[in-house]
């Protein structure tokens, strides 16, 4: 693939000359529905490429769409991450036996019923996992952001559900994000689905009897789920109105990263968006922030030459990664010093309207972040997959839209100022003592000495991982 294909190769990302259409979906039954429609009202072809593709409410509603979308006579392929699949072969065998569809496996694990021992001998090359996230539909629209396919991203998990946002794509940038899609579908690192099991056409159909059964049976799911096709057109109707018209850049890796050459193009795309000019101010929110002395000199830098820098992640109360918390901490002092503000993430933030649909009665389940976005100077944003940490830069292959528009920005930063509002998030500080994190609500401001609403052994956790020489795999 070209360097142009790729992205820039010097200063900012390379723009489409016709501009293309983009509208942020941070609601998550907007985001579950929107799949839903484009799927229901495909005409040619679904490309699906996911790390993640749970068995739950949410996994088996899409691919149910996605089997019916086939049974139509729409061409379907998912592209998976074989890690995050491993011991589901037989159900998507199921759906790879319907002539319409084919399904192939990112970096897959050989010898089917020998993984650690894989993991052993052969740790460098499985590690690399495609962390990409794409719903391309017709080749015309797509959707391109941090959501993975489960309970968890779109806001009906009863326990935990992640702030996230995505962005939903109409233009050009559509067949650039299905070229992307094409180069990882025929590159060696993938494998057919049907190479490793095989299944008859009985069991497609079996699969989808089980299916529509299931779903006549589903209780209690907290969005509408309609059958009616001008349903689904008022939907997409409705999403289509709000686009914003703006020139854009698909950044992506390549993936041939998973073969262990030395990859770094989104990173240094990043890198370059930043360090190529003077800046007011850049918002960050990313789920795992590791950012390293570089980045973090970096930032400092730019606070001294007059960038307002602030940053929203997990606290270790959100965090689903403890380990990757106990790294981030490691760089909590110097990111203060260098005068970035440091927002953390409340488990029982307020903001849950953009991410949690819990019925009445199912209580209220715990927030955390897993969004990846920047906003720069409120005029230029970018939204993907990637995380700010040495796992996005330097194992896993990832993926974004930057788009060059002050609506678009200013919703984004809208955004990601109400995480950072008190009430949503710590605000992190320091004194002579030590660290401080404040909060505060209707009831007025309160403020921690030790990172709040954790136990003391989940504290020592973090503090032993902090010990382990493990930051560049995280």
């Amino acid at each position: 693939m070209s360097d142009d294909a790729q992205g820039p190769r010097h200063g900012a990302p390379r723009q489409n000359v016709e501009n293309s259409h983009f509208c942020l979906v941070a609601d998550s039954e907007e985001a579950f529905v929107l799949r839903a429609a484009t799927a229901r009202l495909a005409q040619r072809t679904l490309d699906l490429q996911y790390y993640v593709w749970e068995d739950d409410r949410i996994g088996k509603l899409l691919v149910y769409r996605a089997l019916e979308a086939a049974r139509r006579g729409v061409k379907v392929r998912l592209l998976l991450d074989h890690a995050n699949q491993l011991g589901r072969d037989v159900k998507w065998a199921a759906l790879n036996a319907h002539p319409n569809v084919e399904i192939r496996l990112f970096n897959p694990f050989r010898g089917r019923y020998k993984h650690f021992i894989q993991w052993l001998y052969h740790a460098p090359r499985l590690n690399h996992r495609m962390h990409n996230k794409a719903w391309i539909v017709d080749g015309e629209r797509a959707i391109v952001g941090g959501r993975n396919l489960s309970e968890h991203y779109f806001g009906v998990h009863p326990e935990a559900n992640f702030r996230d946002l995505d962005i939903y794509a109409r233009g050009p940038i559509v067949a650039e994000t299905r070229a992307a899609f094409d180069a990882y579908w025929d590159s060696d690192v993938c494998v057919r689905l049907r190479s490793l099991r095989r299944r008859s056409r009985v069991h497609a159909d079996r699969l989808w009897e089980q299916l529509v059964a299931w779903r006549k049976s589903l209780d209690g799911f907290p969005y509408r789920y309609e059958q009616d096709v001008a349903h689904f057109q008022d939907v997409l109707g409705a999403a289509d109105r709000r686009q914003i018209q703006a020139p854009a850049a698909l950044l992506f890796d390549p993936p041939d990263k998973a073969k262990g050459a030395t990859q770094r193009l989104m990173g240094d795309q990043l890198g370059r968006l930043l360090g190529q000019r003077s800046l007011s101010e850049i918002l960050i929110e990313a789920s795992y922030f590791i950012p390293g002395d570089e980045f973090t000199a970096a930032l400092a830098d730019m606070h001294r030459n007059g960038c307002r820098v602030a940053l929203l992640t997990n606290s270790l109360a959100t965090n689903d990664v403890i380990a990757a918390h106990a790294a981030y901490a490691r760089y909590r002092p110097a990111l203060l010093r260098g005068g970035a503000e440091v927002h953390e993430l409340q488990a029982n933030a307020r903001a849950r309207r953009h991410h949690a649909r819990l019925l009445r009665g199912r209580g209220r389940s715990k927030s955390s972040l897993h969004t990846k976005a920047m906003v720069l100077d409120r005029k230029e944003l970018f939204v993907g997959s990637f995380n700010l940490d040495p796992r996005s830069v330097n194992v896993n292959t990832e993926m974004g839209y930057y788009v060059d528009s002050e609506a678009l920005a200013g919703e984004v930063a809208a955004f990601v100022e109400e995480g950072m509002a008190p009430q949503n998030s710590y605000r992190v500080t320091s004194d002579d003592q030590g660290l401080l994190w404040g909060a505060g609500d209707e009831r007025g401001p309160v403020q921690y000495r030790s990172e709040p609403q954790v136990s003391p052994l989940r504290r020592l956790a973090s503090q032993l991982c902090a010990l382990l020489p493990i930051e560049n795999l995280l």
